[in-house]
């Protein structure tokens, strides 16, 4: 007589989240073009701001309406003053963002060609990022006077800047293939025939990289230069200032809003130069 077999009982798999790419909705969601998701997370927060600035904020009015904020972008005399301010920063800035990157790729390819100063290099970048830029901003007013009302915005912009290109750069030119390096001393090559040769072609992702992030450290470095009192007129930093003098909440936030979108427009400029100057690590086939 023949023993039954016992049959496994099947049970169903538990239901998949909403979200989950194996069930209709989910890929549903999951092919949706990236601007749906973005559209919706500006709305989010525009519903969050809006409802904030009317229950919270309304008696202290710290945070205005999204729509007074929004009509300061229709309004032609404020781009006119804007504009007036902004390009006066934008030149103190360039300038400290030269500067400063110059500086920091001196530094290190010294250290490249004399290793014995890295340490003392290193210290310099550290003590500098550790240096509090509001500290030392009024100081360098106070210093520059009024006859040189760009010196303490180019400095700060400089500073700000220095310690990121300085590590960005030394980690680069530690990324060289350590066999390229060694076929340029089989060939009788020195320090500086391995900086130009190989070192320098092998940090120029890591130097963009850097760069991409001092680009709008410089301009938000001039613009507290200019908070908090060198000379001149016309700097977003005083028309910062002036709208808080006078309470212009909204003139604020629409110049904190500019402010953002310019660093954030910085940024991705410098990352589309380091798309054509080093098309390879986009995964592109370079020269």
């Amino acid at each position: 007589m023949s023993t039954p077999v016992a049959t496994p009982v099947q049970t169903a798999p538990p239901p998949a989240p909403a979200g989950d790419p194996r069930t209709p909705l989910g890929r549903r969601i999951t092919q949706l073009p990236s601007w749906v998701g973005a559209t919706i997370g500006v709305a989010l927060i525009l519903l969050i701001w809006w409802i904030a600035s009317i229950t919270l904020f309304q008696s202290s009015r710290a945070i205005p309406t999204p729509f007074s904020v929004a009509a300061r972008f229709f309004d032609g005399a404020q781009w006119v003053s804007l504009w007036t301010n902004l390009q006066v920063t934008l030149g103190s800035a360039a300038w400290g963002f030269l500067w400063g990157n110059l500086a920091a790729f001196l530094f290190a390819s010294l250290v490249l060609l004399l290793p014995r100063l890295e340490q003392i290099v290193t210290q310099l970048a550290i003590v500098t990022y550790c240096i509090p830029l509001v500290a030392i901003g009024p100081v360098l007013v106070i210093v520059a006077g009024l006859d040189n009302p760009q010196v303490p915005s180019i400095t700060l912009a400089a500073l700000s800047v220095f310690f990121t290109s300085v590590v960005g750069t030394l980690l680069g030119f530690r990324a060289a293939s350590a066999t390229s390096l060694d076929v340029v001393r089989a060939y009788g090559g020195g320090r500086w025939t391995m900086l130009r040769k190989v070192q320098l072609i092998a940090a120029l992702p890591s130097v963009f990289g850097a760069l991409r992030i001092a680009a709008p450290a410089a301009f938000l470095g001039a613009i507290l230069a200019e908070y908090l009192g060198s000379g001149g007129e016309n700097k977003l930093g005083k028309l910062l200032r002036s709208a808080q003098a006078v309470g212009d909440v909204p003139t604020l936030w629409f110049l904190a809003l500019i402010s953002g979108a310019v660093a954030g427009l910085a940024y991705f400029l410098v990352g589309l130069v380091a798309r054509f100057v080093t098309p390879w690590t986009a995964g592109k086939a370079g020269s």
